[in-house]
């Protein structure tokens, strides 16, 4: 197939920028444009802005015409709730049918039901398929009636969808029968919000190692034990700290991991995306840790390609691909695990004793990969996805 495509991007996305699905879509259509390809994007989530609606009449990002088909979980009874979750994807694929018909659909971490209706809709139309797959959700993340479909499509129907973005040499290797392009999370360097400064009299200067966390803490971050190391060695009077973004100290209090949480722990509560590297660049070292797992090692963390691209270095264990980013001594760290005895044992190993021209140092060559997470790195390998399609 030649370069010159029409695709329709599709899924369970929040368009402009309400999460982190949406910058992966918008850089990987960058880099489809540059290739020569058309891309238009059907939202499951998200909300029009203003400054986006275009004078004739339809609504763009970053030049990519978007349209949101309100797909994704809606609150309300169990039965308005189960209707939604029945019928997902439905109005996605009712602006499909009014819409002149693609060469290409994307459809992003696409859902059992909603994969056999798109292969099926695009088999009738004569339209080629592919699948961004970024996640393989556990058990414990699902609804009882989902963890049956959830395996049927990661074992079995996904295979049926020939051509695949895939975020991990996991997921490359699983599907090795299909047309794979292998793309982590992507950033623009062009994007003026790398450039931010943020003035925040809650972060004083500090005359220490500073560490920060960036997002929501659930199941699959181990902040804890970053927080409990950094208790530890500030009570014994480390010169470290921690700064929390995406959640306040009371929300993190509820949860019952700690009781008690020390000056040397920083909660800034939720900041503007656009606001985050601004926030990177205050500190020394992001740190990440997750439990390894099938999840986890499916997975990228999209925090550690926006701190590569801010010029920090990571703090992390050994999950995904992590290791072909973060080299000991270089670009960061990796710890053993991601219990607190992993974590303190890295910090007072290796971090603590840096001083602050060993930091420069390695956010230096932190620096000199930052392209590895840009868009136009990416362009050959989409070009030659493309020519591959089946």
């Amino acid at each position: 197939m030649n370069n010159n495509v029409s695709i329709i991007y599709v899924g369970s996305f929040r368009l402009p920028n309400l999460d982190a699905a949406a910058p992966r879509v918008i850089n990987n259509a960058k880099a489809l444009r540059e290739v020569g390809c058309e891309v238009r994007f059907i939202s499951w989530g998200g909300a029009y802005r203003e400054e986006d609606l275009c004078d004739d009449g339809k609504y763009r990002v970053c030049g990519f015409e978007y349209m949101i088909s309100g797909d994704l979980p809606v609150m309300g009874s169990k039965k308005e709730r189960f209707l939604t979750r029945l019928h997902r994807g439905q109005r996605s694929i009712d602006i499909l049918e009014s819409l002149p018909h693609p060469d290409l659909i994307i459809t992003y971490n696409a859902s059992n039901s909603f994969t056999k209706r798109m292969i099926r809709y695009c088999e009738e139309n004569d339209i080629k398929l592919a699948n961004d797959v970024n996640e393989w959700y556990s058990n414990g993340e699902l609804h009882l009636p989902d963890i049956l479909p959830n395996y049927i499509n990661m074992t079995l129907t996904q295979r049926r969808v020939k051509n695949k973005i895939v975020i991990s040499s996991y997921l490359y290797k699983y599907y090795h029968d299909s047309n794979n392009i292998l793309v982590p999370p992507l950033c623009d360097l062009e994007d003026s919000k790398w450039d931010s400064v943020v003035d925040d009299d809650r972060v004083k200067p500090f005359n220490g190692i500073t560490l920060i966390y960036a997002g929501t803490p659930g199941k699959k971050d181990c902040l804890n034990s970053v927080v409990e190391a950094v208790i530890s060695l500030a009570n014994e009077e480390a010169a470290v700290r921690l700064i929390v973004l995406g959640t306040t100290k009371e929300a993190y209090l509820k949860s019952g991991k700690h009781r008690y949480i020390s000056d040397s722990v920083l909660f800034l509560g939720r900041v503007s995306q656009d606001l985050v590297p601004a926030y990177y660049k205050k500190a020394d070292f992001m740190v990440l840790l997750r439990e390894p797992s099938r999840k986890s090692m499916v997975g990228f963390p999209t925090k550690v390609a926006e701190s590569v691209t801010a010029g920090i270095p990571v703090i992390t264990n050994a999950t995904s691909d992590l290791t072909k980013y973060v080299v000991n001594g270089r670009t960061g760290f990796i710890s053993d695990g991601y219990g607190v005895e992993s974590i303190l044992s890295t910090l007072q190993k290796f971090v603590l004793p840096l001083g602050k021209g060993d930091i420069e140092d390695l956010k230096s060559n932190v620096r000199s990969i930052r392209d590895l997470f840009d868009w136009r790195f990416y362009v050959e390998d989409f070009r030659s996805f493309i020519k591959r399609l089946k």
